[in-house]
């Protein structure tokens, strides 16, 4: 086998693994719910949300449910990035406050065996959360 013939087969292999690679990204689909507690503005307690999630074609999409209106900010449309250790961040693709606090509002993603779990600074919890899929 001369070298060009043995260089394409090569190039196609590595091809066909990059392509493996891509469609194999650990990206959720569909609807994730977590409800965890969150500090209230201006008062500091301790209070309880839920955040919904919809993750579809690369992108999020956040809602939350709460009883104080005060608290449903940051909602709509989030970019995901992977970061090299598999670990997805999602950062909110609007204007204003949300996109101004950077740190606060981005959330992570990972995945552990079929399980995606959730982490963000704007939670009390410190711990990585489970997200729980809505059928």
């Amino acid at each position: 086998m001369n070298a060009e013939v043995m260089l394409k087969k090569i190039v196609i292999i590595f091809s066909f693994l990059l392509f493996l690679n891509i469609c194999a990204q650990n990206y959720p689909q569909g609807n994730y719910t977590v409800t965890t507690t969150v500090e209230e503005i201006g008062t500091e307690n301790t209070i309880k949300m839920k955040f919904d999630f919809y993750f579809n074609d690369g992108k999020a999409y956040l809602r939350l449910d709460t009883n104080n209106s005060l608290e449903a900010y940051c909602e709509g449309e989030y970019s995901i990035n992977e970061k090299k250790n598999k670990v997805l961040v999602l950062r909110y693709s609007g204007e204003g406050i949300c996109a101004n606090e950077i740190e606060i509002n981005t959330i992570y993603i990972k995945k552990i065996k079929n399980f995606y779990y959730v982490k963000s600074r704007r939670f009390r919890s410190e711990k990585w959360l489970i997200l729980k899929k809505i059928i």
